[in-house]
């Protein structure tokens, strides 16, 4: 997202935002950017990872998707791009990464619980295998069925699409959040041209192997290679650790950042009692977003390094001054002078050069890393520049 979803180093190339070149407040950046070094951090889990099967990174919300529906999605075999054309039948596509089995796309202008959607793989293939001549089997798995009264319960009709889902291919659509993902059937079940059994999906295709197990077909290695994306392998990036479900796991030392059952802390609340509150900790390099007094985003955050007054994050009650999709910063503190280009999602929130802003250079989040800026994950920096107008509350506690 990149990682920004948080990305690996390199992102920016493929991050094509709006360079806004507004010279006077370039002037006025010299607090924010990551130094060279950073101090020690608390413990986090990391938003970007590297999958060695494959040799790709996945990060951010793709991150959690992937992780919590592997089976499903299958591991990465690209690296996250921005597509020139639809991807979807309505919408335009943001970001686009290609899983063996799927294409995620992350869309930042829905709602945050659908910015990560499937690409209709599924029906992109059906019509395909239409247009190239369907077999008669695939003419008869198109007419519309309704299950016989005698399976109720091994069958289900999905009036939606006109279909049914039965037997095996039904238990695997209802594990977990599978019928989610995968979407509404286009077909029935049928013989396919290799003797296997397969049904057509929204967003992808089952099959029936010889043992009886169902299994979703790699449609995303084989969009991929048909759109002409690059399947090989990358070298891993140097700071981003190799997947291991270990790494999500806080060490017994660690001050947890959630409480028991994995819900994000509710925070300090609003301190300034405002409509709309965003609430930055420094001790907790944490930061809660608040509406109506209620939680509607909580995120690890690196504040400044406070090594010298120049890199430490003003504490105080501040509101969100100007918005910028990205901007170029540099400055000179300390005698060590710093540029980085296409600084996205800038929200200022002082008359000093301190902003919100999300950060594709590093993804140490829960550490001080900043000029004085905060630093949010990519994917949580777009959504708060969505959910923030000008005029935003926004408290710094220490």
């Amino acid at each position: 997202m990149g990682d920004g979803l948080q990305r690996p180093a390199g992102y920016r190339r493929a991050l094509t935002l709006r360079l806004l070149a507004a010279a006077a407040v370039v002037l006025a950046l010299t607090t924010c950017l990551t130094p060279l070094s950073a101090s020690a951090q608390d413990w986090s889990p990391p938003r970007t990872v590297f999958v060695p099967t494959t040799g790709h990174t996945t990060d951010g919300l793709f991150l959690d998707l992937w992780r919590a529906e592997r089976e499903l999605i299958g591991d990465p075999v690209t690296e996250e791009i921005h597509p020139r054309t639809n991807f979807t039948a309505t919408k335009d596509a943001g970001i686009v990464q290609y899983y063996e089995n799927v294409a995620l796309v992350y869309l930042p202008d829905e709602e945050p619980e659908n910015q990560v959607q499937l690409v209709d793989l599924g029906r992109q293939a059906l019509e395909e295998a239409k247009t190239a001549g369907a077999s008669r089997a695939l003419d008869r798995a198109l007419e519309r069925s309704v299950c016989a009264p005698a399976v109720a319960g091994a069958c289900v009709n999905i009036v939606a699409s006109g279909h049914t889902i039965r037997g095996p291919f039904l238990d695997r659509w209802q594990t977990a959040d599978t019928a989610t993902w995968l979407g509404a059937p286009l077909t029935e079940s049928f013989i396919a041209p290799d003797g296997t059994r397969v049904q057509y999906f929204e967003n992808g295709i089952f099959r029936q192997t010889a043992t009886g197990e169902v299994e979703p077909l790699p449609l995303g290695s084989v969009a991929a290679k048909r759109a002409k994306i690059a399947l090989e392998p990358i070298d891993q990036p140097d700071d981003v650790p190799t997947y291991d479900e270990e790494l999500f796991i806080p060490p017994p030392d660690a001050t947890p950042v959630d409480e028991g059952d994995g819900a994000w802390s509710l925070g300090p609340g609003p301190q300034q009692g405002a409509w709309k509150e965003v609430v930055v900790s420094i001790s907790a390099q944490t930061m809660w977003a608040y509406e109506e007094g209620e939680l509607v985003m909580s995120s690890l955050v690196s504040t400044g390094t406070a090594e010298v007054p120049e890199t430490t994050t003003p504490v105080g009650y501040h509101s969100v001054l100007a918005k910028f999709d990205a901007q170029t910063m540099e400055g000179t503190i300390s005698g060590e002078y710093y540029r980085v280009e296409d600084v996205p999602y800038v929200m200022y929130f002082d008359n000093n050069g301190n902003a919100i802003h999300g950060t594709y250079w590093h993804s140490n989040f829960g550490a001080p890393m900043s000029h004085g800026c905060v630093n949010l994950p990519m994917d949580v920096a777009s959504w708060m520049y969505g959910w923030a107008d000008v005029g935003t509350a926004v408290s710094v506690i220490s």
